[in-house]
């Protein structure tokens, strides 16, 4: 497994490397962990000024402090990571990291603001997700589960999206412990009749069947499904929750999708974020 993780030292960088530590049993014999640290570039004059030599230095010693515990924390856990800096925009960097190097899973922390400012995980994270297709796991601070095996919820709705969340939840089961719980969460207004509510959730079931995987379907009823999910979520224990993203535009509501993102800015649990493959790389 292939897992990208971008610290810059902040506490919501350090709750990233808190959730992997806290899985380190679930990542198998010889994880691919990679620590990214992003420099932005100094300004051209005052680098012409300094010397190529002088801003290289500066870079490399500003990485290094990041770097170094990063990587002492990982192997304080039993782990081994390569540790690499870039000079340029964070997001930009992330995200074609995370392409090139066929990324699994990006866990990034999250500063967790306010979707109304459009910073609902950090302007970096917004802008990672709108770009990159792995799945991305935000953590909050404070919000690492520490179970062996962990209760995992997946938002579903019969679109795209929503198989989207199933599919990386699938892929990525070993991280959730020997026997994570898995309950898939459907919200109807109350007028859904039997068959239009197989239809939305056939799909996300099938899946699980064919992965030979157990999983609860629970079914809620209300208007507004982000208040419907959080307040399932608020009175029914999880250690992680999985939506799905549309992934367009980083600083808008449709980034996510209504929903989600009225869950995101609600709801405090570790939030794993998958996008449908691109057309070409589609994988039942």
């Amino acid at each position: 497994m292939k897992v990208l993780i971008p610290v810059d030292g902040s506490v919501s960088s350090n709750a990233a490397l808190d959730f992997i530590t806290a899985r380190a049993a679930c990542l198998g014999a010889r994880p691919e962990l990679r620590l990214l640290n992003v420099q932005f570039p100094i300004p051209p004059r005052a680098a012409r000024a300094a010397g190529r030599e002088l801003v290289r230095s500066y870079h490399q010693t500003e990485a290094k402090a990041v770097l170094d515990p990063a990587r002492k924390c990982l192997a304080d856990a039993g782990l081994k990571a390569k540790a690499q800096h870039v000079v340029g925009s964070p997001a930009e960097v992330v995200s074609r990291t995370a392409t090139q190097g066929h990324a699994d899973l990006v866990v990034m922390g999250s500063r967790g603001q306010t979707a109304l400012k459009g910073l609902l995980f950090g302007s970096v994270t917004q802008a990672v997700l709108a770009s990159s297709t792995a799945p991305l796991l935000v953590v909050r601070e404070g919000a690492t589960p520490r179970a062996a095996s962990l209760r995992v919820v997946i938002a579903v709705d019969g679109s795209r999206h929503g198989l989207a969340a199933v599919r990386a939840a699938l892929a990525l089961r070993e991280v959730f412990g020997p026997a994570p719980q898995f309950r898939l969460l459907h919200v109807v207004d109350g007028q859904s009749d039997v068959a239009n509510l197989d239809a939305a959730t056939a799909p996300a079931l099938a899946l699980f069947s064919k992965a030979k995987v157990e999983a609860e379907m629970v079914r809620l009823e209300g208007r507004n499904a982000g208040d419907v999910i959080v307040e399932y979520l608020a009175s029914h224990p999880a250690d992680l929750l999985v939506m799905g993203s549309h992934g367009r535009g980083a600083f808008k509501a449709v980034l996510l999708g209504s929903v989600a993102t009225r869950v995101a800015a609600r709801c405090k649990l570790p939030l794993l974020i998958a996008r449908p493959r691109r057309r070409g790389r589609h994988v039942s």
